[in-house]
């Protein structure tokens, strides 16, 4: 008799497990929001800076980089002209092939860019997202000299809530950038060459 109460006592325990773990299955889980980025594109594109606004050019020139898994392949690079501006452009994709960069500017809030690399005094940067927005998702990069080869890292940071407060225009090359907590939703690097203005193509 007290090994079918045992064997009972068992059964019970065992409905009672799984009915907590089955409970717990559906329960719906708080979600976490972070964006996927599978494959990426920078895209620099050559503009007339004038006045402080940029001018399009009839036959501008192009140049796209694309990574995946945030790498470029190799042997990846791009020559940037001194004296001249280039309209940058970042393109995320998430890994059904859908554009998700737009999520990062209507999530400005928690989001910031980082242009990190560059010598001192060879770029400049100045956003053109949404006035109210200030991620750096597109933005207009002015090269203010040449410089010896460098490898231009840009960086889409997750900020915890709050921490865009702390961050101004000017922390676009912050490079103790991780001082803002969060982490980062983008991490793209590829060489640069800063070249003479009229030597653009030269290797």
């Amino acid at each position: 008799m007290k090994k079918q109460r045992n064997s009972l006592l068992l059964a019970f325990v065992a409905v009672g497990a799984i009915f907590i773990a089955s409970c717990s299955k559906d329960d719906p889980q708080p979600e976490i929001p972070q964006e996927e980025t599978h494959e990426a594109q920078l895209t620099f594109t050559e503009v007339e800076w004038q006045d402080g606004q940029p001018v399009e050019l009839e036959h501008p020139e192009v140049m796209v980089v694309t990574f995946e898994d945030g790498l470029a392949a190799v042997g990846t690079h791009i020559h940037l002209e001194a004296e001249k501006t280039y309209k940058v452009e970042l393109t995320a994709y998430d890994f059904a092939g859908r554009e998700i960069q737009q999520e990062f500017v209507d999530d400005a809030s928690v989001h910031q860019a980082f242009i990190l690399g560059a010598p001192d005094g060879v770029l400049d940067y100045t956003y053109a997202d949404p006035a109210d927005a200030r991620v750096g998702v597109t933005g207009y990069l002015h090269v203010l000299q040449p410089s010896d080869g460098f490898v231009l890292n840009y960086i889409l940071r997750h900020l915890n809530e709050g921490e865009k407060a702390r961050i101004t225009a000017g922390d676009w090359n912050n490079a103790q950038y991780t001082q803002f907590g969060g982490a980062n939703d983008i991490d793209l690097k590829f060489e640069v060459h800063a070249v003479e203005a009229g030597h653009g193509h030269d290797h």
